[in-house]
């Protein structure tokens, strides 16, 4: 357990740090609205398209990890419709438990990526969370619109314009076609990828709303506990039924422990959405996955050990 700690410590820190910082006034609101634009535009792009660009890209499990992936997000997604019809949810609401229980907060995947002595988890999980960031904004972008307002043309240019997306698919293709990276913008590249995930986390720490959280205590708590422990505990159950690695078990128990992301926040309410929901529900998992992820990478250690 001290281990784990060790290794979760930085992230925690930083997010504590930075809702301190915002709650006290210490640095001003304007600041943080910057840097979320100056990450979000320049330095997480940079992070992403040099995490893909110089991924091993040719394990030969490596398919079958993401399809195991996209198997049970299509088994949450369907779950969530199917829950939504019987109680009558209005779309509001159903884009906030997507959102909840599939996207996720990629600077604290990264930085724990980052923080493991084994390379090959580090390589299978930062696969992951950027190839998966692509299919999630679809998925999210879709469930918090109503089937008679869909416009197919527009999610799409939405979905090239974002910066996150397309440093993906930038990343993915220098990586396939090996376009070489002159070591000068490598470098340059690297300095904006340090930067992105220190800022990131600060600023993951300005979205803990407890002033929210007390509206939806029992129901974001209720979200939260899913994410955080039954979805990885089923996600465990269903890679027994498989012949996954250690490695593969570790890194894809990792990506589904770890909390939504922040910017749904901003999503749910662009798209009009339940955003006073997504913010006591992000809150909610931010906190609980100090404990919950904590918890879960002790366990992996002992079973993996």
């Amino acid at each position: 357990m001290l281990q784990m700690i060790q290794i979760l410590f930085p992230s925690i820190a930083l997010i504590g740090l930075g809702f301190y910082l915002f709650q006290s006034g210490t640095i001003d609101e304007k600041f943080w609205n910057g840097a979320e634009k100056l990450n979000y535009y320049i330095l997480f792009p940079a992070l992403l398209f040099s995490s893909l660009a110089n991924a091993d890209m040719n394990m030969g499990h490596l398919h079958s990890i993401l399809a195991m992936i996209f198997l049970i997000m299509a088994l949450i997604v369907v779950t969530v419709y199917l829950f939504a019809k019987l109680n009558h949810t209005p779309v509001a609401q159903i884009g906030v438990y997507i959102q909840s229980l599939i996207r996720f907060n990629t600077y604290l995947g990264l930085s724990i990526a980052t923080s493991l002595d084994n390379p090959e988890i580090k390589s299978i999980l930062v696969n992951i969370l950027a190839i998966a960031i692509p299919a999630v904004n679809v998925i999210s972008i879709l469930s918090l619109s109503p089937k008679n307002e869909l416009n197919i043309k527009a999610i799409f240019l939405s979905l090239i314009k974002n910066p996150l997306i397309s440093s993906c698919i930038f990343g993915i293709a220098f990586n396939v076609l090996h376009i070489p990276i002159w070591s000068g913008f490598a470098n340059l590249l690297s300095a904006f990828s340090s930067s992105s995930l220190m800022l990131g986390l600060l600023c993951v720490g300005t979205a803990i709303q407890f002033t929210t959280l007390k509206y939806y205590l029992k129901k974001s708590f209720i979200i939260s506990l899913i994410r955080l422990l039954v979805i990885p505990l089923l996600a465990f159950i269903m890679m027994q039924l498989f012949a996954f690695n250690a490695s593969a078990v570790i890194a894809i128990m990792i990506f589904f422990s770890i909390p939504t992301a922040s910017s749904a926040y901003i999503l749910t309410k662009l798209l009009n959405g339940d955003y006073q929901l997504m913010a006591a529900t992000i809150s909610m998992q931010t906190v609980l996955s100090v404990f919950s992820l904590a918890l879960i990478l002790s366990l992996l250690q002992y079973f993996y050990h």
